[in-house]
């Protein structure tokens, strides 16, 4: 390991750090995984990046990602989605397999959000398959106002997306779910000063968008839209934001729109709230959902990523469960807890 990978690698938080290591025992048995990018065991060389993927989905995930045509755009990977701690990789990791098993995905979504019923819908095709989850997704109508001067926007990269999106059917009405993946990220306390360049960017965006009566967060706070600035506030604002206007568009096609956060809750790092939005609580998630017009405050849902997914245990039908176990052990449900999940 290089001296600059062993001083990022002191600097980082404890669940950070195992994670990390739980990824360089999993590259070091992995007989194609070839690692050292950057003098990081953790991190895969270029050529070598499908690795980061399962054996059975890595090449349907790639095709996936690249394939664009006249209608649909290609997807961009993060910058450092050769690395074995990507979020944007673990999320695709565990959701891809469902892209075209709506039957599973509906015990899934029903329950991680509680619910019985739900009807998956296709939401994209590519390559020629129909989709029932897309990645890197945002709405068609351009919301929080990010698109250049040309109108577009890119897919993964410069505007406001989340990780995952699918439709479903729950009775009459339909459904959006917009799905946020963290793992071991963590964030600074205080912004970088470089940033503070493109505050009349954000202002001139969001503005109007952001506080009732026209957006998500409540009318009565005493907060700034400048103090959402701050990671992770700011995503979580701007996609609550996308979640809002989705739904309360009235030439829009969807009844309800939720943000599902999930992430593992042994990071507490990611947890911790921090900056001015730091006086109303400790739990970042906590205090968001209580920012929220109490009318839309059940459309953030934040879930622990081991519970969201120990219905996998029911599924023997999902036969990627177990690659998951071996590769993310610490966010994959305990097995002892088998007997009691229904």
């Amino acid at each position: 390991m290089s001296t600059e990978a062993k001083r990022a690698a002191k600097s980082l938080p404890h669940f950070a750090k195992q994670e990390y290591l739980q990824q360089e025992r999993y590259f070091a048995d992995c007989g194609d995984a070839v690692t050292g990018y950057r003098g990081q065991a953790v991190r895969l060389m270029p050529d070598s990046h499908e690795a980061n993927f399962h054996p059975d989905y890595r090449r349907r995930i790639i095709e996936s990602f690249s394939y664009s045509d006249e209608c649909t755009q290609a997807i961009s990977w993060h910058t450092h989605a050769n690395h074995g701690a990507s979020s944007q990789v673990c999320c695709v990791n565990f959701l891809f397999p469902f892209v075209d098993r709506p039957d599973l995905l509906a015990r899934w979504i029903d329950h991680v959000l509680g619910i019985e019923g739900s009807l998956p819908q296709v939401i994209e095709n590519r390559n020629g398959e129909d989709h029932y989850v897309a990645f890197e997704w945002f709405p068609d109508t351009d919301y929080l106002n990010e698109a250049g001067k040309d109108g577009k926007r890119s897919r993964g990269s410069n505007s406001t997306s989340v990780d995952a999106a699918i439709r479903y059917r729950l009775g009459e009405q339909q459904h959006l779910l917009l799905v946020e993946w963290k793992y071991t990220e963590s964030y600074p306390s205080k912004r970088d000063p470089k940033s503070l360049a493109g505050d009349p960017t954000r202002l001139a965006r969001y503005h109007n968008i952001w506080q009732r009566p026209h957006g998500p967060i409540r009318a009565d706070l005493a907060v700034r839209l400048e103090d959402f600035f701050l990671e992770p506030w700011y995503q979580l604002l701007r996609q609550q934001m996308t979640a809002y206007h989705a739904e309360t568009d009235p030439l829009g096609a969807f009844d309800r729109v939720t943000l599902l956060h999930i992430s593992p809750k042994e990071n507490l790092a990611l947890r911790r709230a921090k900056g001015e939005l730091a006086r109303y609580g400790e739990d970042v998630f906590d205090v968001f959902q209580k920012m929220i017009e109490p009318a839309f405050a059940d459309r953030f849902v934040s879930v622990d990523t081991a519970k969201a997914f120990e219905c996998l245990l029911t599924m023997p039908e999902a036969n990627w469960s177990p690659w998951l176990a071996q590769r993310y052990p610490a966010l994959y449900p305990d097995l002892t807890d088998r007997d009691s999940i229904r």
